[in-house]
């Protein structure tokens, strides 16, 4: 297998993961991606929710169109972060069908920043978005059979990933579905699984960082 190659414009990844539990697989996600991104000679930044103690709650005075808009410090932090990434990674275990509250609360206070329904009805870009890939990775202890059978998978990208990507004017949307993690999983199974987050990490290496490029 060839070995990573470093870009003219390496990429800067941020990688947003939303599982309280720092032995999660989703963290092992997290790592396996960012290892693999910056074997590429690319930056990463990463934003673990629960462990920044992120407040997911949008409150009355952050809602798009009430006049004059100003973030809050931790809202501004995110979104330099977000402005200067070149790629949104969501990592996150799917809940009862849903990603859990506090990547909504993020995608509410952070990613629709003063971006009114009225814009997304207009097609107007979010800037910070605007133009850039998602790549998103979601884990669910029942197997993909029994999601699918309930159509809750197609559901899940219909109502998070696509409408993500449309309101905000995204490039593309990409998603991986990893199953069956459950703690009596098969090391196989894991490793696995992980090579698939390699391969996907690889891939958008490989990608211009801008569409016009």
């Amino acid at each position: 297998m060839a070995g990573p190659q470093t870009p003219s414009a390496p990429f800067r990844h941020l990688l947003v993961c939303a599982n309280p539990s720092t032995h999660s697989f989703d963290h092992a996600i997290v790592n396996t991606y960012a290892e693999t991104a910056r074997g590429y000679g690319h930056g990463v930044e990463v934003r673990d929710l629960y462990a920044l103690g992120f407040d997911p709650v949008l409150r009355d005075e952050e809602r798009p169109g009430t006049g004059a808009w100003t973030p809050s410090a931790d809202v501004a932090a995110e979104l330099d972060l977000l402005n200067a990434a070149d790629i949104l990674v969501l990592v996150y275990p799917i809940w009862y069908g849903l990603p859990p509250a506090m990547l909504k609360g993020y995608v509410d206070r952070v990613l629709g920043a003063n971006h009114s329904f009225r814009k997304v009805a207009d097609n107007r870009t979010q800037s910070p978005l605007a133009g850039k890939p998602l790549l998103s990775f979601s884990t669910s202890g029942l197997s993909h059979v029994w999601l699918h059978a309930r159509g809750q998978d197609d559901s899940l990208r219909a109502v998070f990933d696509a409408y993500l990507m449309r309101a905000f004017g995204m490039r593309r949307s990409d998603h991986v579905a990893i199953d069956e993690i459950v703690p009596n999983m098969s090391e196989h199974h894991a490793a696995a699984q992980l090579e698939r987050v390699r391969a996907a990490a690889r891939q958008v290496c490989d990608m211009p960082a801008r569409a016009d490029a």
